[in-house]
């Protein structure tokens, strides 16, 4: 979760540009070799500052730890997407959403943007030592677009698409969609150390293309999935917004509409 100010991020919002999906850099080797067990739990995120309570939303609702281990068809499809930028190795939350490939984890762009050694990790830690139960998942191409959307597409590992290891979130890009929903990810501020996933219920304050809950969110939770509803062809939740910024406390997420869009269809496949 990155602290902005509002203005700050309806200029983020307005931004309409997609950038193509480059294909990631280094090979999966290369990247598997890097993201060694020490240097994961070693990473930071690169979220940073605790922002003051907004009350316009009323009392915060404080986070919940998913139950471990994470093997639940609706909990294991979201995990931690970590990467290096500028010699610093860090990561943010993401979710995997169905597409034709198998193979498409969402997260935010001021996440992954500029990166390289970009790998998947769904359920981290699912068991408090076992950091990477379903696998790692380089990325073979990372494409962002202008609002703070983001997406990796991975290579398969043991002959598997990702999707057909873990399963996937819906995806939908009709607008905002009122009434409640769950936020995920793995915050890293305050009492939490970025080693739990985390989900928080709220109703959502819709403005525009970005959607507010009262979920006391912190730096860590960047490229969750807001996640909603039921999705008829996963048999799971729609996942229609990500997580980008923080403001009085307040979960900030973009939602899913044309860039969105353009951006999924140009690497679904």
């Amino acid at each position: 979760m990155v602290t902005r100010s509002a203005t700050l991020l309806g200029a983020l919002l307005a931004v309409a540009l997609l950038v193509p999906g480059p294909a990631a850099s280094g090979t999966p080797s290369d990247t598997l070799g890097h993201w060694t067990p020490a240097r994961m739990a070693a990473a930071t995120s690169p979220d940073t500052g605790e922002p003051a309570r907004d009350p316009a939303l009323g009392v915060l609702a404080e986070l919940t730890k998913a139950a471990r281990p994470y093997t639940a068809p609706g909990i294991r499809v979201h995990g931690k997407v970590f990467w290096t930028k500028s010699g610093r190795d860090s990561w943010c939350s993401a979710s995997v959403v169905t597409a034709p490939n198998k193979s498409v984890v969402w997260s935010a762009a001021h996440c992954l943007s500029g990166t390289t050694n970009v790998m998947f990790v769904p359920a981290y830690n699912s068991a408090g030592s076992g950091d990477a139960p379903y696998g790692r998942w380089p990325a073979r191409k990372v494409a962002i677009s202008g609002n703070d959307h983001a997406l990796a597409v991975v290579g398969q590992v043991g002959g598997k698409n990702l999707e057909d290891v873990v399963g996937a979130n819906g995806i939908r890009f009709t607008g905002p969609i009122g009434g409640r929903t769950t936020v995920w990810g793995y915050p890293a501020a305050r009492i939490w150390t970025g080693r739990d996933l985390t989900y928080c219920n709220q109703p959502t304050q819709l403005s525009g293309s970005s959607v507010r809950t009262a979920c006391d969110t912190e730096g860590g939770s960047s490229g969750g999935g807001y996640v909603t509803g039921a999705s008829t062809p996963t048999g799971l939740g729609y996942l229609w917004a990500n997580h980008s910024a923080g403001a009085g406390a307040t979960a900030i997420g973009v939602v899913f509409g044309a860039t969105a869009e353009r951006l999924y269809r140009a690497n679904m496949n």
